[in-house]
């Protein structure tokens, strides 16, 4: 991941100028040998075996083998692959629009010994084979991708590669193709998987298990909350992987549950010992597995597996899973600050993103869970439509023991870090590691007046009407009223007083490198 050449870079330079290099000796006199067996009678379609290659010939025929790609990749981005899942989308119009070029440009006819039923078009390069090997590359690296390096895993790789030797002499004995034509397929077929992974940047590594660190390895916990994970044996084994690629020890894992979204896990992953908190969930999982960090020697890391990843995405952390375990595994260990806040006086509770009253919790509460599920932070906005339009509340603030001061806002924010999804910089001036937070009030009339605030938030206006940032360390909202707020996403109900004050440097985060 630092400054070496992506093993994917190699194999695509590889099997590009391996293509290129047989393109141009195809017609050399061994190679011409060697297509000649293709002018000797094939199989015949009288016989069972026959028949039975004819049946492989539409059993195994492109249309088919790009279907599964596409079904693999379905299965990846629900997974959170998602480089991986646009890697195996991207093959399929690469794999099928290069072929009709590749074999537009090279022209050449079919054998004339070629089966009818199951041949069409120009032979060079075999579509049967640039489709096979292909998803043969592309199933090795999600076993890759995923860390496995088990027997499924093993026989997932033998088996893909028996099947590019099935396609092969299939397309052989059906006299479909010349020998070049078919050994070109697969050449050129691994060439758009590599090609495929490399521009999306999926990250390859070696498939067998690292060393090990020297001395006794770093403990490691993963706390995990189920809901946001699709396939939970999937992550264990990809975990595991990832942890046994860099050298560490084994991660043991901690649900989170209904009644503890993650304080307590993390907690009880301290007093183990546990050097390194792996929280796969969202930013309410990540925030209360780092309440249960703040102030002691484990570090967390984030696997963004929600719906919003506020934190992830404000760190630099990948939202592919596959690359935010490097980042948890070999990145660096960065201080950060969080926020304790307290609602009519409560406990504290931690806030590492965002915490605040008004509009923004109503759209939060509610938004349907199931909705939220389907279509991700899409799902907001339906809800911010109703909640835009409710009338705003007074509220007295005061802000490091200053003079009080009233406003009438919409909604009034505590911000640890500044940016929304889609890159949106709603609070341009917050840092998580600067010793302070940031709030916000804002307000608007209409839809009109809150779509001319959203316009001038998104070009990056400092204050103005309906608009107001201020900077501090210590911060009190008093409301007439109850209010309903959130932190970091979570909703709580109402509350007509809400505290907060910052704790520099309380947390270490691993973030990219």
């Amino acid at each position: 991941m630092r400054g070496r050449v992506a093993p994917t870079a190699v194999m695509t330079a590889g099997f590009g100028l391996a293509f290129a290099a047989w393109t141009l000796s195809a017609r050399t006199r061994f190679l011409a040998e060697l297509d000649a067996t293709s002018l000797t009678p094939g199989v015949s379609l009288a016989d069972g075996w026959g028949q039975l290659m004819a049946a492989l010939s539409f059993l195994l025929h492109p249309a088919v083998t790009y279907t599964v790609v596409g079904v693999l990749s379905v299965w990846a981005w629900r997974r959170r692959l998602r480089n991986l899942a646009w890697a195996l989308a991207a093959t399929i119009p690469l794999g099928v629009g290069s072929e009709r070029l590749l074999k537009s440009l090279v022209a050449r006819e079919r054998p004339p010994t070629a089966i009818p039923l199951v041949t069409e078009g120009f032979a060079y390069p075999s579509g049967h084979m640039i489709a096979m090997s292909a998803l043969a590359l592309l199933a090795i690296a999600i076993t890759i991708v995923t860390r496995r390096a088990d027997l499924a895993a093993w026989a997932v790789r033998v088996g893909v590669l028996g099947l590019c030797v099935v396609v092969a002499y299939n397309r052989w004995a059906l006299r479909a193709h010349y020998f070049t034509d078919i050994v070109a397929g697969g050449l050129w077929g691994a060439f758009v998987a590599s090609f495929a992974l490399l521009s999306t940047g999926v990250h390859v590594v070696a498939p067998w298990a690292g060393r090990p660190l020297r001395g006794v390895p770093p403990t490691v916990f993963v706390v995990v909350n189920p809901t946001k994970v699709p396939d939970w044996e999937l992550l264990r084994k990809h975990v595991d992987g990832v942890a046994r690629g860099h050298g560490w020890g084994r991660p043991r894992w901690l649900e989170t549950t209904e009644d503890d979204p993650g304080l307590a896990a993390a907690r009880q992953a301290v007093a183990a010992g546990a050097d390194l908190v792996v929280a796969a969930g969202g930013d309410g999982t990540v925030r209360s597995v780092a309440q249960g960090l703040a102030g002691t020697r484990a570090t967390l890391a984030v696997l963004p597996t929600g719906t919003g990843n506020l934190l992830a995405r404000n760190l630099g952390i990948p939202l592919d899973v596959a690359d935010a375990l490097e980042v948890a595994f070999d990145g660096l260990p960065t201080h950060l600050d969080l926020v304790e806040v307290r609602a009519d006086g409560g406990a504290a509770e931690a806030s590492v993103v965002m915490a605040g009253m008004g509009v923004d919790a109503v759209i939060m509460s509610e938004t349907n869970p199931d909705l939220k599920r389907a279509v991700g932070p899409a799902a907001y906005a339906l809800s911010a439509v109703g909640a835009l339009s409710r009338p705003p509340f007074d509220l007295v603030v005061s802000l490091d023991g200053g003079i009080p001061v009233q406003r009438t806002v919409a909604l009034a924010l505590i911000a640890n870090v500044g940016q929304l999804q889609g890159g949106v910089q709603l609070v341009p001036d917050a840092r998580p590691d600067d010793g302070r937070f940031d709030v916000l009030f804002a307000h608007a009339r209409g839809p009109a007046g809150w779509a001319n605030l959203a316009g001038r938030v998104v070009t990056g206006a400092a204050q103005g009407t309906g608009l107001e940032r201020w900077q501090g360390t210590r911060a009190v909202f008093e409301a007439g009223e109850p209010i309903a707020y959130q932190i970091d996403g979570d909703t709580a109900g109402t509350c007509q007083v809400l505290e907060a004050v910052v704790v520099p440097h309380a947390l270490t985060v691993m973030v990219p490198r």
